[in-house]
């Protein structure tokens, strides 16, 4: 789009020209260019010289603002990229640090080995790449109803990953950008009652008290919103300027 408009204003500018240079030609004409007989003298060639020239420039323009507006949309498609892969790759340290914090403090079967599970706990390559491509959808494309299918499947397939709060969290996120503040709400709940010492509670804690300021509990609301924002969390200063902005 600004490429076409770049282009629209270079060729206004050029006909301008055109027009300015055609009117001067004209107004010397009877002065300038009138023989000793009373007849026209061919027109001066030095105003077609220097109207091509300009051409030629306003063409190379074009080609280098084409040039340009094409390696910034290379630029800002790779740093969108980059974003992704740095919340992905922070997403997974945060929770396999969570993870590991369960694991130091549980009792194991003496036994464990003997079983495997049918469905995988998440400790493979597998589960990541699906989150990564469920998340993609939220992210990146923006694609929510391919985005909630690629989740739900993810909390089938992986029931007890790593990626599981984190997959519960993001589906309240997307029903929450759909407007589907109850779908929403649920998430978010599932999150804070079935999850209580993951990290993402806080972040789930302001969502769900910003869903309930949008369905008219104002109570409940502030006192999510409250709790959020006097803890040692990142969703803290969230909370604090959604109070501020809001109650």
């Amino acid at each position: 789009m600004m490429y076409r408009i770049l282009v629209a204003a270079i060729f206004v500018i050029a006909a301008s020209f055109v027009s300015a240079q055609v009117e001067v030609v004209d107004r010397k004409i009877p002065a300038e260019n009138t023989t000793a007989s009373g007849g026209v003298a061919p027109a001066p060639v030095n105003n077609t010289a220097e109207l091509y020239y300009q051409v030629q420039v306003l063409q190379q323009e074009v080609l280098t603002l084409r040039g340009m507006l094409e390696r910034q949309g290379f630029e800002i498609k790779k740093l969108k990229q980059q974003r992704l892969d740095d919340y992905l790759d922070l997403d997974r340290r945060i929770s396999l640090l969570s993870q590991r914090g369960a694991v130091s403090g549980a009792v194991l079967p003496a036994r464990a080995s003997a079983a495997v599970p049918k469905k995988t706990p998440g400790n493979g390559p597998n589960e990541m790449k699906h989150y990564r491509s469920a998340i993609n959808l939220v992210l990146k494309e923006q694609r929510y109803d391919e985005a909630i299918i690629a989740l739900k499947k993810h909390l089938e397939d992986f029931p007890t990953g790593r990626f599981t709060v984190n997959a519960k969290y993001w589906l309240g996120e997307v029903y929450l950008e759909k407007k589907e503040l109850e779908k929403a709400r649920q998430w978010f709940s599932s999150v804070i009652g079935e999850h209580p010492e993951h990290n993402k509670v806080p972040d789930s804690q302001y969502k769900l008290g910003v869903v309930y300021h949008l369905l008219g509990d104002l109570t409940t609301a502030k006192s999510l919103l409250e709790k959020v924002s006097h803890s040692n969390s990142n969703a803290s200063r969230l909370a604090d300027s959604y109070l501020k902005d809001n109650f």
